[in-house]
């Protein structure tokens, strides 16, 4: 039988028990954003399971322009950011739940993070309000939506808080591409 990386390092730094069962939840959650909800979401609206397929490899290539091929496809703007918001949790979620199962089995790691939190520590606006930067961080090409949980990860925000300004910041990167995709933009300005 052959075993991914992640799993074994995962199984010789805590009980094989815990390790399949964290792994089994971060797979479940990441299938449950990426292909259930979507898809359930397609069946609602009546969008066909190839365009619902198309929406969901175009986010994870695309990113937030992926709303430029929900739109070409003649979805109301409302679904597409429905579907692309909920892929968009499953990447962070599932990047998330892979930075922990590494971290858990690296001495580096741990070593490396606990030198952040020593600095991060003394700036007390930044434990209290610091996630709030995940708004616009994950905006900026490049970093966007692979690279903001880690930066969330990093910095060791609390995980609920993290996801709900990455999910924020996600969303309205989504509407304003939308808005510029429709032509509103061009009104406003």
């Amino acid at each position: 039988m052959v075993r991914v990386a992640a799993v074994e390092a995962c199984m010789q730094a805590l009980s094989p028990g815990t390790c399949r069962f964290r792994v089994a939840r971060a797979v479940a959650f990441v299938l449950l954003f990426l292909l259930a909800v979507p898809l359930l979401l397609g069946f609602a609206f009546g969008v066909s399971p190839a365009a619902v397929f198309a929406l969901i490899g175009s986010t994870l290539l695309l990113q937030a322009a992926a709303a430029v091929v929900g739109l070409s496809l003649g979805l109301h703007p409302v679904v597409v950011l429905l579907f692309l918001t909920s892929v968009a949790a499953a990447v962070l979620i599932g990047i998330l739940e892979v930075c922990d199962l590494f971290a858990e089995r690296s001495r580096t790691i741990q070593r490396l993070l606990s030198k952040i939190d020593v600095k991060t520590g003394s700036i007390d606006y930044l434990k209290r309000y610091g996630a709030l930067m995940l708004i616009p961080v994950i905006w900026i090409p490049g970093i966007a939506l692979y690279g903001t949980p880690v930066v969330a990860w990093i910095f060791q925000y609390p995980r609920a808080i993290s996801l709900l300004c990455m999910l924020a910041g996600w969303m309205i990167a989504v509407i304003v591409v939308m808005a510029a995709t429709m032509g509103l933009v061009r009104l406003v300005f």
